[in-house]
């Protein structure tokens, strides 16, 4: 068990250097050999097609290939028994011709009647359904992999997938269709190699099958380490040789209709049209310009309540910005110090969309090196600030799974002041401690100059985690300067040293009611680099666990510590002044499975609150009845209780989709918080006849949640496509 020391200042003054070179040496002791001389990882071949009998994908599996090709059948579990044997059995075959490559594959089910086909809306998660997927690393750098997934009702789901990240957001031109039969469900794929990029001088891809059976809490793989199916731990694809990707230019075109009623009453009409077009410089790298970028149609961010000091963090949902954007990773770093956040190009400080007139980037490798570079000019904002931004990023990668690399941005959206940042990180990485067990380490530094500021602008930090599944631990510190300033990126602490640290147990039960039952402890610590508390929580959980049927609880106790310097206000004009606030505080989760067709989940937390109380319950319901249907309400409530008043904060949230087919849906999201009193709509029907064909008509509109007078309203109808030649 980690221990973790509170006197910050003095543990950690000069580490980052230290670390740095611990880091190295550490790299070379663990250094493993050649994974492909020695892992042991199972070996598979493309089939030939025969351009005489081309695949039909419609599937029936029925084809000429699939009747010579090779079966793979060589599952094993992976959950909730590693390396047990699997309920149910699985055939994957393999073919390809000159553009494309075709995944078939039969999930045989000796209880076909329960088969969950839930999911009918294209791109979205289908967490509670029967599902296959295929994991292709087309660089067999062990590091990356696409990541193509289907279900029954043929629905497709697509995400870039690393050793350490998931960016499920990304997407990419692929085909698939399902059948479902008396012995269970079957589908074809066929990958557009023009829709991957690959190494033509390959002789070998990484390549991976998993399928989950969430009846019994089950998954399965062709290859893995440690319930693992990362990249690392993949099998090998031969039959490679002799792709091409064409010309290597990719096209996107769309025109959005635009019309939208202020709250001045103001009706404004217009046309928007867009392009972006990427070409393969080299096999390798990618160069991509877009004109008027237009995102009227991106999804809503959900609505939060922050009831603290320090700014909330939303996520990038906006397709643009999702492609390669593993790239521009840094230091494993979630939110707090991050150089690079992609959300603060294309809007405003308030959030209000900003028009991007061009952007340039290039993305991609170069031998060893992982390069990203984007340039982007836009509207300038309400604030004034730089319509020119700059952001690039490389990264080396070194032994098997480990790289260095620095960042560099330079620009400022929400001022007039000139500002730049550059930061170099080392991330180290692999599957082989100890045989099969998975070790992260990473140490970074980053400086930021902002004009008319000379001190206190450097970030550094570093961090170790053990992600595998009995013993689950991370420990992350950092040490953020009074003035550092990435301006492209998100900071919400200055002047601050960090630590973060989680232990967890999990004990498996390969029988009976349980996957497992275990504990976790978690402790954060913030101090002011001259010493004094800024926060601090310690929680433990002395017991949590999961069903084989996926129902989830946990219960936690702890104390927080706040250490005020400067009032600031809460909602009903309530005032925090400067102090040293404990809370002792306790609470319950639980959620059920997605499986279930009425799925729940639910939190309790209570105890103290600035001198005060909270009490927090967050309870939502999830109703999906068959695979049309999916409807679910939520709300986050808090009471709070202080000398100087009471009130209670409030956000509500109804979703109701409805997918006529697996090409047509109507998703509604309604949205309303009694902080800033507006309730706002918004309704999208989609229409996507194929992969690369996009039809949305959008509607959103706020109203005021007291008066019920209409505060905005827009109706936006955008068209896009996709062309590869």
């Amino acid at each position: 068990m980690m221990t973790i020391k509170t006197d910050l200042a003095v543990a950690y003054s000069s580490a980052t250097a230290v670390t740095l070179v611990t880091l190295l040496a550490t790299s070379l002791i663990f250094l493993p050999t050649n994974s492909s001389a020695q892992s042991g990882f199972p070996e598979t071949q493309l089939a030939i097609i025969d351009s005489a009998n081309p695949v039909v994908i419609d599937g029936n599996i029925n084809d000429v290939i699939w009747q010579t090709a090779p079966i793979i059948s060589n599952f094993h579990q992976i959950r909730p028994t590693d390396k047990g044997n699997p309920s149910q059995r699985t055939e994957v075959q393999l073919a390809r011709d000159s553009q494309y490559i075709y995944v078939a594959f039969k999930a045989f089910d000796t209880n076909v009647s329960t088969l969950s086909a839930k999911g009918l809306i294209q791109g979205q998660n289908y967490f509670s359904d029967d599902r296959f997927a295929v994991y292709i690393d087309t660089f067999n750098d062990r590091r990356n992999s696409y990541f193509l997934q289907t279900n029954a009702n043929g629905i497709r789901r697509d995400a870039l997938f690393g050793n350490d990240y998931f960016i499920e957001d990304w997407s990419t031109v692929w085909h698939v269709e399902t059948k479902v039969h008396d012995w269970g469900w079957s589908g074809e794929m066929a990958i557009p190699i023009r829709s991957i990029s690959f190494d033509p001088n390959a002789k070998q891809w990484g390549i991976n099958f998993g399928r989950v059976y969430p009846r019994n809490g089950e998954e399965m793989a062709w290859s893995s380490s440690n319930r693992s199916n990362k990249p690392a731990v993949s099998g090998y694809l031969n039959g490679v040789e002799g792709f091409s990707q064409g010309i290597g230019l990719e096209l996107s075109p769309s025109i959005a209709l635009i019309a939208e009623d202020d709250s001045k009453g103001q009706r404004s009409e217009n046309i928007e049209p867009s392009l972006t077009g990427f070409y393969n410089i080299t096999p390798f790298l990618t160069a991509g310009l877009t004109f008027n970028t237009d995102f009227s149609a991106t999804d809503v961010d959900d609505v939060q309540v922050n009831l603290n000091r320090f700014s909330l963090f939303f996520p990038e949902k906006r397709e643009f910005f999702l492609r390669d954007a593993s790239i521009f990773e840094f230091g494993n770093i979630d939110q707090n110090g991050r150089p690079f956040f992609s959300r603060k190009i294309g809007l405003s400080g308030d959030g209000r969309p900003l028009e991007i007139d061009v952007g340039a980037r290039l993305s991609g490798r170069a031998g060893d090196w992982n390069i990203g570079a984007l340039a982007i000019k836009q509207e300038a904002g309400i604030t004034g600030g730089d319509e020119d931004l700059l952001v690039a990023r490389a990264s080396r990668n070194v032994f098997e799974e480990s790289d260095f690399g620095f960042i560099a941005t330079k620009g400022d959206p929400n001022s007039d002041l000139d500002n730049s940042l550059m930061g170099v990180d080392y991330n180290y990485r692999t599957t082989r401690f100890k045989g099969d067990k998975r070790l992260n380490a990473n140490a970074w530094y980053q400086e930021s100059n902002t004009q008319g500021v000379n001190v206190g602008q450097t970030a550094y930090g570093f961090g170790i985690s053990y992600p595998n599944d009995k013993w689950d631990g991370y420990m992350d510190y950092r040490r953020i300067e009074d003035n550092f300033n990435p301006a492209l990126g998100f900071v919400n602490r200055r002047g601050v040293e960090l630590v973060d640290s989680q232990m967890r147990y999990r004990h498996r039960l390969d029988n009976g009611f349980w996957q497992w039952l275990g504990g976790r402890a978690q402790y954060f610590r913030a101090d002011t680099i001259n010493g004094s508390i800024q926060s601090q929580s310690a929680f433990i959980h002395p017991l949590e666990g999961q069903s084989k049927r996926n129902d989830f609880f946990t219960f936690f106790v702890g104390q927080t510590k706040e250490g005020v310097i400067e009032t600031f206000q809460l909602p009903n004009d309530i005032q925090i002044t400067p102090g040293l606030y404990t809370s002792d505080r306790y609470g319950v989760y639980v959620e059920t499975g997605f499986q279930r067709p009425l799925r729940m989940e639910l939190e309790i937390a209570d105890g103290d609150f600035f001198g005060g109380t909270r009490l927090e319950i967050r309870p939502e319901i999830e109703w999906r009845p068959n695979k049309h249907w999916l409807a679910s309400v939520s709300m986050s409530q808090n009471h709070i209780e202080l000398p100087q008043g009471e009130f209670t904060s409030r956000v509500f949230s109804a979703k109701l989709n409805y997918a006529f087919s697996s090409r047509w849906a109507l998703l509604s999201l309604v949205q309303a918080d009694n902080g800033s009193n507006t309730v706002s709509i918004n309704s999208r029907l989609r229409y996507q006849p194929r992969a690369d064909r996009e039809y949305l008509l959008v509607f959103n509109q706020s109203r005021d949640r007291i008066t019920d007078e209409t505060l905005d309203t827009s109706i936006v109808f955008k068209a896009q496509w996709n062309f590869r030649f």
